[in-house]
């Protein structure tokens, strides 16, 4: 219960403005704080970069250099960017959350310092500052984009609506024994489709902590009933969605 009120808590406060912060006066040891894990919860319209997924993609395409240091050293894989969208949807709060090196890491954080306004995420009606994370990939080989519209009339819906979610999500995820002998705590970032007739399918890992947590996270999304699927122009649609589920210990509560 006190999980599910701060989770709840913190998105009524976003949209009444109590946390209303522009790129000048933004904290950003709030959004990203180093010492403690923070589960921000799901808005009901997430932020989109103009054009959605795909052209996101395209974009980070167009203007990511691949660095001659990684070339020549033959690193390949992805760099994870947090930023923050504003509630104007400029991007503040650059950060590295996990990063290749070889200059990779600037190479990602660049091209989001260039990157137009997005649409922001919107809670009861109100534009909110919220925090997104992007996976950039370095390779010689492209990954392939899916054609998954972001950006939509009417976003998808879990059946019975946020609260139904999290006492879902509650109920059924699995703090491995693994992860606890060990004190592993912290947030696994999930991404997966839910599409046209509100199944959910291309369930993946976005960011882990490992020792079991991962597979955990991602088993409760497969378990997941059938979602309200969103709707364009009135027609059912596919959509990306993404949101952190969070692991921490029971006894570190009061800490």
């Amino acid at each position: 219960m006190i999980k599910k009120f701060i989770f709840g808590f913190i998105l009524f406060l976003l949209a009444q403005g109590t946390m209303a912060q522009t790129t000048d006066t933004i904290d950003c040891d709030f959004w990203w704080p180093e010492d403690e894990q923070v589960m921000w919860g799901v808005p009901e319209q997430m932020p989109n970069f103009p054009g959605g997924e795909t052209a996101l993609m395209k974009y980070i395409s167009e203007h990511l250099v691949y660095p001659q240091e990684a070339k020549n050293a033959g690193v390949e894989g992805r760099v994870f960017v947090g930023v923050v969208v504003t509630e104007d949807g400029s991007l503040a709060c650059f950060k590295v959350l996990r990063g290749l090196g070889y200059g990779c890491d600037e190479a990602a954080l660049e091209v989001f310092m260039g990157m137009p306004k997005w649409m922001p995420a919107i809670q009861r009606g109100k534009a909110i500052c919220y925090p997104y994370e992007v996976p950039v990939f370095f390779g010689h080989k492209q990954e392939v984009v899916e054609e998954i519209i972001n950006a939509v009339e009417n976003m998808p819906e879990y059946p019975g609506g946020f609260d139904a979610m999290f006492d879902f999500i509650n109920a059924n995820l699995v703090y491995p024994q693994e992860a606890i002998d060990a004190g592993i705590e912290g947030r696994v970032f999930v991404g997966f489709v839910v599409e046209k007739d509100g199944s959910v399918s291309s369930i993946k890992l976005l960011r882990g902590i490992g020792y079991g947590c991962d597979e955990a996270a991602m088993d409760v999304v497969r378990k997941m009933p059938k979602w309200k699927p969103a709707t364009q122009r009135g027609k059912p649609v596919r959509v990306q969605y993404q949101f952190p589920l969070n692991f921490k210990l029971e006894n570190k509560k009061s800490e």
